[in-house]
């Protein structure tokens, strides 16, 4: 049985750091979204925040990012 690494997100602040001010950012898009609101800025931005979010937190802790990425690029290969 292969042992899954510790993804740095754990073990370092800076990244840690990194990853959760993109993981709030996402999730005031997300809150934000379909309300009208000066925040709200639209179902196409937000899925594209989110792209660059997931391409960012890949390139700084693969581990952790093959936790957190987006569950319905896997579901579509059903």
């Amino acid at each position: 049985m292969k042992s899954r690494t510790k993804p740095k997100y754990y073990t370092n602040k800076s990244i840690k750091k990194k990853i959760d001010t993109m993981l709030e950012q996402n999730a005031r898009n997300q809150s934000a979204l379909g309300t009208g609101s000066k925040y709200d800025i639209g179902e196409e931005e937000t899925k594209k925040s989110w792209k660059q979010f997931e391409s960012d937190i890949k390139e700084i802790d693969v581990d952790f990012y093959n936790i957190i990425k987006n569950q319905n690029d896997d579901l579509s290969n059903m």
